[in-house]
C-alpha cells in the first residue's frame, strides 16, 4: 500500500520557518520552500498571506481566520517572522505588510491558486490567441512554464515568432499595481541572464486591473496588459 502525504502551503511555510531558525524574512521562506517543492504551485503572494494568516500577531491576520487558529508564528515587522515564544509581547504594535491587499481570505487565496492554475492552463494550450507564433520556452528539458529563476517563479516564458522573449504574469482577478513591480524584475532577469541579446516583453493577463496599474503600464513600452472573459456554457445531458 503506497500512502501519499499531501503537503499544504501552511504545512510547508512552518516547515520552512522551522528549518531556517532563528529571524527569517518572507523572501527566505519562498526561497526555501521553492527549493524544498519545486513541483508545486503556491505563488509568492499566496506563501506571504500564509505567513501573515499564521501570525499570532499581524494587523492582519484577522483577514485569515482560518489560518490563523493554527497561529504559530510571530511578527516582528519588516517582513521578518520566527516561531512564536509564549514570551512574545503579541500586544506590542508592529507595522503591517500591505503587499497582500488584494488577498482577503484563505478561501479566496486557495479560489485564486486554483483559477490561476485553470487560466495557466489554457494559455499554455492557446498561446497562439495572444500572439500567432508564439510557443513555450524550452531549453535543456525545461520549460518556460512556473520558470523559477532567483528573483521569483514567472507563469510563462515564451518565445515568440521572431525568436525574442516573452514575460507572461497571469493574476485571477484584479491585477494590483504591485504586478508592475514584479514583472519588471522578470523581464530584467530574463534580459541579464539568457536573453543573449534579444528582446524581453511582458504581457500581465487578468480579470481587470487597477487604476494605477494601467497608467503604469501605459508609460512602458515593452509592457501590455490582456484581459480575460470566462463563460459557460450549458448542455442538456442524454440519458
Amino acid at each position: 500500500m503506497v500512502i501519499i502525504i499531501k503537503v499544504t502551503c501552511k504545512d510547508a511555510v512552518i516547515e520552512a520557518v522551522k528549518e531556517l531558525g532563528g529571524v527569517v524574512s518572507a523572501k527566505e521562506v519562498i526561497d526555501w520552500i521553492y527549493r524544498k517543492y519545486p513541483d508545486k504551485p503556491w505563488k509568492q503572494s499566496s506563501i506571504r498571506a500564509h505567513l501573515i494568516g499564521l501570525s499570532v500577531n499581524h494587523p492582519s491576520s484577522k483577514h485569515h481566520p482560518t489560518l490563523h487558529h493554527h497561529a504559530c508564528l510571530f511578527y516582528l515587522g519588516g517582513g521578518r517572522y520566527k516561531l512564536h515564544l509564549e514570551k512574545d509581547n503579541i500586544d506590542a504594535h508592529v507595522e503591517g505588510d500591505d503587499s497582500l491587499e488584494d488577498v482577503d481570505s484563505d478561501e479566496d487565496i486557495e479560489a485564486t491558486i486554483s483559477l490561476e492554475k485553470d487560466l495557466e492552463e489554457y494559455i499554455i494550450r492557446n498561446l497562439n490567441q495572444i500572439e500567432n507564433g508564439l510557443e513555450l520556452y524550452s531549453k535543456k528539458g525545461i520549460t518556460g512554464r512556473q520558470f523559477s529563476t532567483d528573483v521569483g517563479r514567472m507563469d510563462i516564458l515564451a518565445i515568440d515568432k521572431d525568436g525574442n522573449f516573452l514575460v507572461i504574469e497571469l493574476k485571477a482577478g484584479t491585477a494590483r499595481y504591485s504586478v508592475i513591480g514584479q514583472i519588471l524584475g522578470y523581464i530584467s532577469w530574463v534580459r541579464q541572464n539568457i536573453s543573449q541579446g534579444r528582446g524581453v516583453r511582458g504581457i500581465i493577463i487578468a480579470d481587470d486591473f487597477d487604476k494605477k496599474l494601467k497608467y503604469a503600464s501605459s508609460e512602458i513600452p515593452n509592457i501590455f496588459l490582456k484581459k480575460y472573459e470566462v463563460t459557460f456554457t450549458l448542455k442538456d445531458v442524454q440519458i
